[in-house]
């Protein structure tokens, strides 16, 4: 082999194995689309299934992730009191672990039953921050999710919010929400969820509120 032809062979080795690893590297990027708040406020990022990391850690963090749960199992409201949380619905209804471990990171995630309630948060000590992952199984309704804080147990003083943004037919996954301030006693989770099935007549609307999972609870306590 001449040398210009060993030349081109090394090229031609080089450029494969280059295609290759992108190729590899390229298979393993998690698949994002950015949407938009519906008050055009803020870019949130779908993140599907099985990519889906979790919240930052921080040392006094601790993050409830429900892994802990068996499919359709009912959860006690005091299940996690231990680690400074209680989970409700404000609905006759009750909170239960998901059929599947699905949407926002793979693993058990939890939903109301009836798939029509709110989740609420009780913070019994207190906490500054609160981050979590909502999401629907997809492609489905659309879903806009509100993310309420309150300082107190009455949830009549709001110290922030967070919104959150699912179009309808995007693929299962979930947004993650936070809220920050310096004292939050209760978070409530809400969605207004709707299924166009005609755009051209009010009566090819369909209304699913609530219908979303909640995944991966990260809080820090008040110091």
């Amino acid at each position: 082999m001449t040398p210009l032809l060993r030349m081109a062979a090394l090229v031609v080795a080089a450029l494969t194995v280059s295609a290759s690893a992108f190729a590899q590297s390229s298979l393993t990027l998690p698949s994002t689309a950015g949407v938009v708040n519906p008050d055009g406020s803020e870019t949130i990022g779908i993140l599907p299934m099985g990519n889906l990391s979790l919240p930052a850690e921080c040392q006094a963090c601790i993050t409830v992730d429900f892994n802990d749960l068996g499919p359709e199992q009912v959860v006690a409201f005091d299940r996690y009191i231990r680690l400074g949380l209680t989970i409700e619905t404000s609905t006759s209804g009750v909170v239960e672990g998901s059929s599947n471990d699905v949407p926002c990171d793979g693993t058990r995630s939890i939903k109301t039953e009836p798939f029509i309630g709110p989740f609420l948060l009780r913070f019994p000590h207190g906490v500054t921050s609160v981050s979590l992952d909502a999401g629907d199984i997809g492609p489905s309704d659309s879903d806009a999710i509100t993310v309420k804080a309150f300082s107190d147990d009455a949830l009549a003083t709001l110290v922030a919010f967070d919104i959150g943004f699912l179009p309808q037919g995007a693929p299962t996954g979930c947004v993650r929400l936070s809220v920050q301030a310096p004292l939050i006693k209760a978070v409530e989770i809400t969605s207004d969820s709707v299924y166009v099935l005609s755009s051209n007549s009010a009566s090819g609307v369909s209304s699913y509120p609530n219908s979303i999972f909640m995944d991966n609870v990260t809080f820090e306590p008040a110091p």
